[in-house]
This record gives C-alpha cells, sequence and structure tokens, in this order.
C-alpha cells in the first residue's frame, strides 16, 4: 500500500451519521455550546432512509392529544415491549422540533438539502464521503474515532469528549429497499468495545412489487411530492399492525397467492429443505390472525386513499398490483428496535460519553412491530437526535478528553488499512453475495425455525473464521466493502442468536415451534455484549429494570 496521509483534529461532540437524527444531535449540542463536528459516510441529509421520510408525527396537548392515552396506545401495540421513556422523550420534544422545520422552511420538497444548508451555517465542521471504521476507548471512556477517506488515501482521527452514533439501522445491502448504505457500522463499532445491543430477533416487513423488485427509487415515488407534513392523528388503537409478519405466515401456509419471488424463494410447494424438520404448520397464523394474546387487527384508518392498502400508506411502498417481493428490505430491523441498548431515557449508552440516536438507538420507541403509527420513524429520529445532543454537550463540559496514546492510534489505523495490504485474499464482494444468499431467504428470519437458525449461523461462522480475516482490498472503495461486509457478518451472529435466544413468538420475531407469546420468561429484551474472552453473549433485561 502506497503512503497515506493522517489528519487529526480535536471536537467536544463528535457526531457520526447524516441523516435526521444527526442533523438534530449536531444542532443542539451546538446550541448547548459544545463545539461539534459531524462525520458521515454519505452526504449530509441526503444519507440512510433520510430522503424516504414523508410525515412527523408531533405530541400536540392543543390538538386533544392526551399523554397518558398515548401510553396506553402504544404499550397494547407494542406486546408490552415498548419503552416508555422514548415515548415520552418524543412527546416531550416533537412540537418543538417541528416547529422548527417550519421556521426553516424544511416542510417542502426538498427539506433534506434545507437541513443540510442550516447545520453548515451553523458552523458546524462537516466532513463527509468518510467512513468511520473505529471508535477509541481507554477503560470504558469513549474518546474519538478513526476512518478514512472515501476519495483519498487518508486516515482521519478525530478527538472527542463525547460521540453520537447516528448510523441508522442497517441491512445485507438489498437491492429493493433504501438501505444499500447502511451496513449496522454503529452497532459494530460499539459492540467492539463493549457496548450493548438490542433489538436484533425482530425483522421489517416492507415488501416489494414484483414488477420492478429492484427498483426501491420508484416504489417510493409518492413521497418525492408530498415533503413532511405535520402528523397529528398519533398512534392508531385497536392494535396498529400494518407492517407485521402476516403476510409471511399466509404464503409460508399456503393461503396466499403472494410469492416471495426469486431473491427469497423457499422450496416447492411449501416443503422444507432435505433434513429439515418444519413446525406445526397448522399453527402458523393464517391472514389476519395474530399470535395468542396479540392485539387485533384494525380498519383502514379515516382518510386513507381509496385503491391505497393502509400497509402501502405507511411504509410508502410500492402500490402495483404485481406479486409481493418478499426480502426487500432483508436485514433491517423494526424501526427504532435494534441499535446501542439504551441506559438512560436521553440516549447515553454504558459506554461513558457515548450516545445514540435514531435507529442505530434500540429505544423500542414502538416495540417489537412497527405498529402503525404515522411519522414515528422520523419523529423519533428528530426527537432522540434533540436529547442526545443536550445530553453530550451537557457532558462535555465537564468532562476531559480522554488520554490516547500515539501507538493505539497507529494500531487502529493499520488495522483499517488491512484489506489494502493483503496481496492475496477473498473479494468483499464475494462474502456479501454468501450473506445475502444465507439470510434472505424468508424462511431464515422471517418464519423461524432452530434447525435453519443453526444451519444459517453454521455457515455465518466459517465466513467470519476464514474469510472476514483475509478480506482484500484493490482501492479505497474495495476498503468500504471490505468493512461493510464484517459489519454485516457481525449482525448477522446477532441475529441468528438472538433469534435463537427468544424462544417465543412476539412481534415481528415469530418461531415455528414456539408460536405463542411467553410474557412469564420473555417479556424483556435481549442483550448482546462481547464477553471478557472475545464470544458473544447474550442475557435478558427485564422491563420493569429500566431506568428512565
Amino acid at each position: 500500500m502506497e503512503a497515506y496521509m493522517k489528519t487529526e483534529i480535536s471536537t467536544d461532540v463528535l457526531v457520526i451519521g447524516g441523516g435526521i437524527a444527526a442533523i438534530f444531535a449536531a444542532k443542539r449540542a451546538a446550541d448547548n455550546g459544545a463545539d461539534v463536528t459531524l462525520a458521515d459516510k454519505g452526504s449530509l441529509g441526503r444519507s440512510g432512509q433520510s430522503p424516504f421520510a414523508s410525515e412527523m408525527a408531533v405530541f400536540d396537548e392543543d390538538l386533544g392529544h392526551d399523554r397518558e392515552n398515548w401510553h396506553m396506545i402504544m404499550k397494547e401495540n407494542a406486546y408490552n415491549l415498548n419503552n416508555p421513556a422514548y415515548l415520552d422523550n418524543m412527546m416531550d420534544y416533537s412540537k418543538e422540533v417541528y416547529a422548527q422545520i417550519e421556521e426553516w422552511g424544511a416542510t417542502e420538497m426538498g427539506f433534506g438539502g434545507v437541513l443540510r444548508e442550516k447545520i453548515l451555517a451553523e458552523g458546524i465542521e462537516v466532513i463527509e464521503r468518510t467512513m468511520i471504521t473505529t471508535l477509541l476507548e481507554d477503560n470504558g471512556l469513549v474518546a474519538g474515532a478513526v476512518g478514512f477517506k472515501l476519495d483519498a488515501l487518508e486516515a482521519l482521527v478525530i478527538k472527542a469528549k463525547s460521540v453520537i452514533l447516528c448510523t441508522g439501522a442497517g441491512g445485507f445491502k438489498p437491492s429493493g429497499f433504501q438501505i444499500c448504505s447502511l451496513t449496522f457500522d454503529g452497532d459494530a463499532m460499539a459492540y467492539r468495545i463493549g457496548a450493548k445491543i438490542s433489538g436484533k430477533e425482530y425483522v421489517d416487513t416492507h415488501s416489494g412489487g414484483s414488477e420492478n423488485p429492484a427498483y426501491c427509487w420508484g416504489g417510493w415515488s409518492r413521497n418525492w411530492t408530498i415533503g413532511m407534513p405535520k402528523g397529528t392523528t398519533g398512534p392508531l388503537d385497536g392494535g396498529g399492525m400494518a407492517l407485521d409478519l402476516t403476510q409471511y405466515h399466509a404464503i409460508h401456509d399456503g393461503t396466499s397467492s403472494d410469492t416471495m419471488g426469486e431473491m427469497a424463494e423457499g422450496p416447492p410447494d411449501g416443503e422444507m429443505p432435505e433434513g429439515e424438520q418444519g413446525g406445526d404448520i397448522s399453527e402458523v397464523p393464517s391472514e389476519g390472525e395474530r399470535p395468542e394474546g396479540g392485539p387485533p387487527d384494525r380498519e383502514r384508518p379515516e382518510g386513507a386513499p381509496d385503491g391505497e392498502s393502509e400497509g402501502e400508506r405507511l411504509s410508502g411502498g410500492p402500490g402495483d398490483s404485481s406479486s409481493m417481493i418478499g426480502g426487500t428490505s432483508a436485514g433491517l430491523s423494526v424501526h427504532k428496535a435494534e441499535g446501542l441498548f439504551p441506559s438512560d431515557g436521553k440516549c447515553a449508552t454504558n459506554i461513558t460519553g457515548l450516545y445514540a440516536a435514531g435507529d442505530c438507538l434500540s429505544s423500542m420507541l414502538v416495540g417489537p412491530s412497527y405498529n402503525g403509527v404515522l411519522g414515528f420513524a422520523f419523529s423519533g429520529s428528530a426527537t432522540q437526535g434533540t436529547a442526545a445532543g443536550k445530553a453530550a454537550a451537557e457532558y462535555s463540559k465537564s468532562s476531559i478528553e480522554a488520554s490516547i496514546s500515539d501507538d493505539y492510534i497507529d494500531t487502529a489505523i493499520g488495522e483499517m488499512f488491512q484489506p489494502l495490504n493483503n496481496e492475496q485474499g477473498y473479494a468483499p464482494e464475494w462474502v456479501e453475495h454468501l450473506i445475502q444468499g444465507t439470510l434472505i431467504p424468508y424462511y431464515v428470519l422471517y418464519i423461524k425455525h432452530e434447525d435453519r437458525l443453526n444451519s444459517a449461523l453454521t455457515n455465518i461462522e466459517f465466513y467470519r473464521d476464514h474469510f472476514a480475516v483475509k478480506l482484500r482490498a484493490d482501492d479505497i472503495h474495495g476498503l468500504r466493502k471490505a468493512h461493510e461486509v464484517k459489519n454485516m457478518l457481525l449482525n448477522a451472529e446477532m441475529k441468528l442468536k438472538a433469534s435463537l435466544f427468544r424462544t417465543e413468538s412476539r412481534g415481528n420475531h415469530y418461531r415455528e415451534e414456539y408460536p405463542d407469546m411467553d410474557d412469564q420468561n420473555w417479556l424483556v429484551w435481549v442483550v448482546i455484549q462481547k464477553g471478557n474472552d472475545g464470544n458473544m453473549e447474550l442475557g435478558k433485561f427485564m422491563v420493569e429494570d429500566f431506568i428512565s
């Protein structure tokens, strides 16, 4: 590898990410007197799923909204597994945040660009097209991060008193959904320094149409005409499960004429692969049913356009009449369900000085299913970013920048650039395809069974042990792909192990052998952490133990 440049900067608060959560985290931290630097793999205001947002839910008592009623509805819709502290956070900040968006003129089309210009005008240092790969820490104290530029052979070292991860959720680079740049980067970086992770057993159920299955922009075309309106309806009572596993149950048990399509195609005629023992198909809920104890279906809300299904209205997904394609959002979890596990109600984590917001914080705002609350994804990201920015700025005022040795930093940089030094090895693109082939089929992460989960896990662990350590990059683009593949492999392991660990069905986690909810044993969050021996450890965190 040729010689690289190294740039070092210092800041109070480092925000990693460029979407809605990052924008509001950076703005609120700056408003509270912090020196703020924002680094993003893409382009500020246009990263991740932000361009696809189409409404912001706002809690407003002047409109008749009632805080206690919202809590009651959300708890029911979430199978008793949501986190009330983060619903309170959204209700506390959403009206203020939307007023700010209106003041900035960011409610019309192109709101991402308007928000980007606002951050630049604040004097916040913005570093784009830079992939952050490593969090720096010292004895459980975050100290900054290391990354590399995507347009030059340059290492970037950012020393910071606090870090806010706003890196979004992640997926296995599916072609039919707008998460191909999101590869669980924040989760992976944080896990490696000891952060707790949660929500990995739940799956997102957005689907696509078979007419143009890989055209994610076309499927969401209505979002390019409506800007960012204010949502005033609040959570919808009566279950609110518009984006759940019902369609997958129906296809799996043969009661639907839809198909999972080529990229997620299962065995013919409902048969399991040779050697597999499927669960009792009679126990799989048919269309319109729920696992025992779950909330009922709801009717289309008043005002939904004629000819548009509620799921399409909620998701912005395709409205064509072709067959449903499963696996469109492969790897993505429920909004606000997966990511860093919070240690309080203000976006802090178990790593001192490290915060998270948006879809990389397992806030459980809506619980284990995205339960039909329009605009909660955008609102959750904006309000959590606001809370995280304020908390990180306050923490930075009283903290001292950790002392990190040059040797530590040089080692981190060397490990980051290692794929460029490997003369032999495996192409990241090839390993990426292996991951997709292992995890995208619907009968792995959507309709789950112990045999199939273990089979997939065996493959993923083999890829981890034999391929991830020998990835070879020919250029900077390949280097980015190598790190994304490592992050996807780590999260694939998390998702499979969490799915095996939770021996019940709840929300968007369904086990054929355990089709019912089990509140006695599983009214918990599954928390994942790197053990002292380097192995992945899973445990239970009781709902009532959460400190707000």
